[in-house]
């Protein structure tokens, strides 16, 4: 059963972000789409550097539970360096 509850800081459709599990950074992704609940259609758009890189591919697309990830909003023209404005 869907449920749409709204998350502090819930990320936002057609927004990029930088993609944070357990303190290491994993991708930046772009929000596909999200309704309020606990999950978001992302698509990868930039695979960092990390022990876990070799599981994920640029313009790869999924489902993403937000509350085990922080997401960091990343603005234009400042790739490596994003916001603190966390999700999940």
């Amino acid at each position: 059963m869907k449920h749409t509850h709204i998350l502090k800081n819930a990320p936002e459709e057609g927004k990029v972000y930088r993609v944070e599990y357990k303190g290491s950074e994993l991708y930046d992704a772009k929000v596909l789409q999200h309704e309020g609940g606990c999950w978001a259609k992302i698509k990868i758009e930039n695979v960092l550097p990390s022990e876990n890189e070799n599981m994920y591919k640029e313009g790869q697309e999924f489902d993403l539970k937000l509350g085990y990830y922080k997401l960091y909003e990343l603005q234009e023209n400042t790739a490596g360096n994003p916001q603190d404005e966390s999700a999940g």
